[in-house]
């Protein structure tokens, strides 16, 4: 509970090993929640409204840790949050990248070492953070296992091994107290030294600035194009679907005429030729449409064993209202007017066809052409 507590904390100071952990889990965590729940805007936005202030507030410790001006506070913050909106409305996987500009602000914060008040013992940090919430619980355990790790073990030497043992303690602390910044001032600061030379070497900023912007331009490049992708094909299912809802209504089938391979005809009110089958299921209603010259290639035409193809208006796959729930199987292939007698023809004195992957035998089409009198008078022998 004290360890939630100091996440919310405003008046403390975090150092930059627990900064670093706090930043790197809160990212994971956005990152991993926000692509599992995408879609639902509302628990995304509940993550980001739980963890922008526990970003704001670490960030505000490590400023305050480091002796920095608060306005510093802003920019990573701002567009961490920003960088957040735009991922949860756009529902793109490439704008999780901008995640990067807010991550390299926070990156500098790590490259100031905490700053110690002019106090005669630096500060004890407690899993790095140190102020009014009492951490204590969480020293006690630490200085339990030193003491176990530590422990002096009864040895036959004498008492001046012993003695010299705490002659070192007690030689130790006083070092520590009386001069707590000698171990500092030896020390090279890693941080320090990258930040330097970022800001006296031009030619690297401007290399991590020209990589900033090739990211900006790839992911809203990116985002766009795959928002004109679905717009293009919700656009073009809504098309299909209207086009195949207006066929429906106009196009009225009668005559029907079932032939001997499981296939029927139809005539149009124009005298157009629809040939229907029942196949595998599909999803798409609209398999080929000579108006959009778009569909499956093997619709475009029907083929026969001999002679020339005949190309198809339309295709479409209707609900079979036999089977219960009704699937998409019942195919409907259209002809023109045009092409009716010789369709007919090529029905009635071929031996085979082929349309829309599928094949049929035309053994026994002649005689059932003949014995209906709107399909005869087309078959000439």
């Amino acid at each position: 509970m004290q360890f939630l507590k100091s996440l919310f904390c405003l008046q403390g100071v975090d150092n930059r090993t627990r900064f670093f952990a706090i930043c790197s889990v809160v990212y994971v965590l956005f990152i991993m929640l926000t692509s599992t729940f995408t879609g639902k805007v509302f628990i995304s936005i509940t993550m980001l409204a739980l963890f922008t202030p526990i970003l704001t507030f670490t960030s505000l410790r490590r400023l305050k840790d480091a002796k920095l001006n608060k306005k510093w506070l802003f920019l990573p913050n701002i567009l961490f949050v920003l960088t957040a909106l735009i991922i949860i409305f756009s529902e793109q996987s490439s704008s999780y990248y901008l995640l990067i500009i807010s991550a390299l602000c926070l990156a500098v914060l790590l490259t100031y070492p905490s700053v110690i008040n002019n106090k005669k013992e630096p500060l004890h940090y407690v899993l790095g953070y140190f102020g009014p919430v009492d951490m204590t619980e969480y020293q006690q355990v630490t200085h339990q296992e030193k003491q176990a790790k530590y422990r002096i073990e009864p040895t036959l030497v004498g008492d001046m091994s012993i003695n010299l043992n705490n002659n070192k303690q007690a030689v130790l602390p006083t070092h520590k107290t009386t001069s707590p910044y000698d171990k500092n001032e030896h020390k090279i600061d890693v941080g320090e030294i990258i930040r330097l030379k970022l800001v006296n070497n031009r030619r690297l900023q401007l290399a991590i600035g020209i990589i900033l912007t090739i990211t900006l331009v790839s992911v809203f490049t990116s985002g766009f194009m795959e928002y004109l992708s679905n717009n293009e094909q919700s656009q073009t299912i809504t098309e299909s679907g209207k086009l195949v809802e207006i066929t429906q209504n106009i196009i009225e089938r009668k005559h029907p005429l079932a032939m001997p391979d499981d296939f029927s005809l139809f005539l149009s009110p124009h005298q157009g030729i629809i040939i229907n089958w029942q196949a595998d299921e599909v999803n798409t209603p609209l398999l080929w449409s000579q108006y959009r010259a778009q569909g499956e290639e093997s619709c475009q035409q029907i083929s026969f064993n001999k002679g020339n193809p005949i190309r198809t208006l339309t295709v479409q796959v209707e609900k079979n209202t036999t089977v219960g729930n009704g699937i998409y199987n019942n195919y409907f292939a259209s002809f023109s007017p045009l092409d009716s007698k010789a369709l007919i023809q090529t029905l009635a004195f071929r031996g085979s066809f082929s349309l829309c992957g599928y094949g049929f035998s035309l053994k026994g089409s002649q005689a059932a052409l003949g014995k209906h009198k709107q399909y005869a008078d087309w078959v000439e022998y």
